[in-house]
């Protein structure tokens, strides 16, 4: 086991959910993702999940400073979708389970022949590519956000 995990941070709508791999398993800080739910209490997500959900951990960052935080595994986050029920959640998990989950486990994936996801900026955007036979490609649902549009 680890001392300390790096994350990878994703970011929606200006707020970070920071998420590590453990034991193959995403894990997602609870913190963050309690303020992309819009509760005012945090802790309150913490504490209504089963022992087997959630666990406290150790993040390093490229500052080599460190945080002790509470972190919280895929079916915590999912059960979490369903309990605080927000105007956000079917957009929150259309992105946790099309973009970040993915992205994550991609990045632990051991390298082969199978596509992968991979991230990149483009216009001040964070863009989720398939990197698959070489070439990089784009989900067609996002070509019309890349595209600029252009008044006639």
């Amino acid at each position: 086991m680890h001392d300390a995990y790096t994350p990878t941070f994703f970011t929606r709508h200006n707020r970070p959910l920071r998420g590590v791999m453990i034991d193959n398993q995403p894990w997602f800080a609870a913190h963050d993702l309690a303020r992309m739910l819009g509760l005012h209490h945090p802790q309150a997500l913490h504490r209504r999940l089963q022992p087997h959900e959630t666990r406290r951990i150790c993040l390093r960052y490229a500052t080599d400073s460190e945080e002790q935080i509470d972190v919280i595994n895929e079916a915590g986050l999912y059960k979490a979708l369903v309990r605080f029920g927000h105007p956000e959640s079917l957009h929150l998990d259309t992105w946790l389970t099309r973009e970040v989950i993915p992205t994550l486990r991609d990045q632990y994936a051991p390298d082969g022949p199978a596509p992968r996801r991979v991230t990149m900026n483009w216009q001040a955007r964070r863009v989720v590519l398939l990197d698959w036979q070489g070439e990089l490609w784009v989900p067609l649902e996002a070509m019309p956000r890349l595209l600029p549009t252009r008044m006639g």
